[in-house]
């Protein structure tokens, strides 16, 4: 009985130690499958990542141009306000000549 019970506790560890080896072959093996199935993915994230730099810098860029475009916009809105002022006085000018030359006008008839 004694040497029975030795040999299924001897089986049992032999059992338990070829589990653990196929164990961890087995995740070797799906180790090597996932990075194996990693690999394009880094690739794409690479890329991806590149794109996102890419498209960070052209939005900055396009910031930047937006920022221009407007601050000359209300620049040429002030100019044109300061224009049509000026436009106003001198139209005002005309009139006022346009009287005195009426005025002079009617004096020397």
């Amino acid at each position: 009985m004694i040497d029975r019970l030795h040999h299924y506790i001897r089986e049992l560890r032999f059992l338990r130690k070829t589990m653990e080896t196929e164990k961890n072959q087995s995740h070797g093996y799906e180790d090597k499958k996932y990075a194996e199935e990693l690999k394009p993915l880094e690739k794409e994230i690479v890329i991806l990542k590149t794109k996102i730099k890419n498209l960070k810098s052209e939005y900055e860029t396009k910031s930047k141009e937006v920022n221009a475009a407007q601050a000359e916009a209300k620049a040429v809105s002030k100019q044109s306000e300061g224009l049509l002022l000026e436009y106003d006085r001198l139209l005002e000018d005309n009139q006022n000549l346009q009287n005195q030359l009426d005025s002079i006008g009617q004096c020397s008839s």
